[in-house]
Parts: C-alpha cells; sequence; structure tokens
C-alpha cells in the first residue's frame, strides 16, 4: 500500500532497520517481533477498528509490556491516541467520538485540533458534557513527548504549531500551550 511505501521511504533514510506487520496476510510471531523492537511506530487510520485487530492479535498487551520494557512507542493521527485512556476520533462518519484506548498513557488525546474544523468544539462539547474531564489536544505539525508515562515536553516541527491541555473552567474553554520544543 502507499502507507507502507511511504513508510520506507521516510525511514530508510535513517540509520536503522525497518520492518512491518501485516494482519491481513499470515500474521508472524507477534510476540518475538514486537518485544524485538526498539521503537514500535503505529500509523493513522480508524482508531476503532484498529484497536479491534490489536485486541484480538493480544498486541495491547504486548504493546504495553513492550512499553514498560524500556521500548519507544510512536505514531501519528489513530498511532497518536491509541496509546492513551481515551482518544477523540472519526473513526465513525457522522461525528467525531470519545473511544477507549489501550491505556498506557492516562489521560485522552486528540489529533488533528487545528487541522479539521469539527476537532475543537468536539472537544470543548465532550468536556461540557462531562465526557471527558480535560484534553490533550495535538495540532497537526506538533506532538507530544512523553517519559515514564509523565509529560515531558511538546515538539513543533512547523512554525507555531502547538499541543494543549485543554479544559473546561468557569464553564469556558481553557487551552493551556503546553511548553514545547521547536525542532524544524
Amino acid at each position: 500500500s502507499l502507507y507502507k511505501l511511504n513508510f520506507y521511504r521516510a525511514f530508510s533514510k535513517l540509520d536503522c532497520m525497518t520492518s512491518h506487520i501485516d494482519f491481513f496476510s499470515r500474521t508472524e510471531n507477534l510476540e518475538e517481533k514486537v518485544l524485538t523492537q526498539d521503537i514500535i511506530y503505529v500509523g493513522g487510520g480508524n482508531t476503532k477498528s484498529m484497536l479491534a485487530v490489536f485486541e484480538e492479535w493480544n498486541l495491547v498487551e504486548l504493546l504495553t509490556k513492550a512499553y514498560n520494557s524500556g521500548k519507544i512507542l510512536a505514531g501519528v493521527s489513530a498511532g497518536a491516541i491509541c496509546w492513551f485512556q481515551k482518544g477523540i476520533t472519526d473513526s465513525w462518519s457522522d461525528r467525531l467520538r470519545v473511544i477507549d484506548c489501550m491505556s498506557i498513557l492516562k489521560g485522552c488525546c486528540c489529533p488533528h485540533y487545528d487541522g479539521e474544523k469539527n476537532r475543537r468544539p468536539s472537544v470543548e462539547n465532550f468536556l461540557k458534557e462531562n465526557i471527558i474531564s480535560s484534553c490533550l489536544a495535538i495540532e497537526d505539525g506538533s506532538a507530544v513527548h512523553f517519559k515514564d508515562s509523565k509529560f515531558h515536553s511538546a515538539v513543533s516541527f512547523y512554525k507555531n504549531k502547538n499541543s494543549f491541555e485543554v479544559s473546561i473552567k468557569n464553564n469556558e474553554l481553557v487551552e493551556e500551550k503546553l511548553q514545547r520544543v521547536d525542532i524544524f
């Protein structure tokens, strides 16, 4: 697929050995595969479907074990929110929803906070309706770095891109900009 091709193109420029897991052909020994990696990157896509496949193949347990043994977990979009207790997803076509994720990291995460027009108002509604108590909101062009399960810093790889801790105070949306490191 084009997604896999782009993955190999991007990471082949770095000094690393890459591989992927394909769930739609004969699936290899996942425990051996996951636990021998230094870095595990999960791409974007349909979060609900991805998590169902992860659950079916016992990957939630394996990825948690990998994280607890010091492996680096990374991802984009669905691959970013999957690590949290909850995530804001567009897995359904009619509207954004809050979904239970893998719970490796605490809290709720929303990608594309500035990249899709319905993200910010949906986060605000979820907060006001007490569906979530706060949300880590990540703009396109930003990322977050956690160390030992705690927020370490935001990373901006495009100018003026941020991540926020979003909450409701006095019935108003509060977006606390997180300390960031610029790498552009």
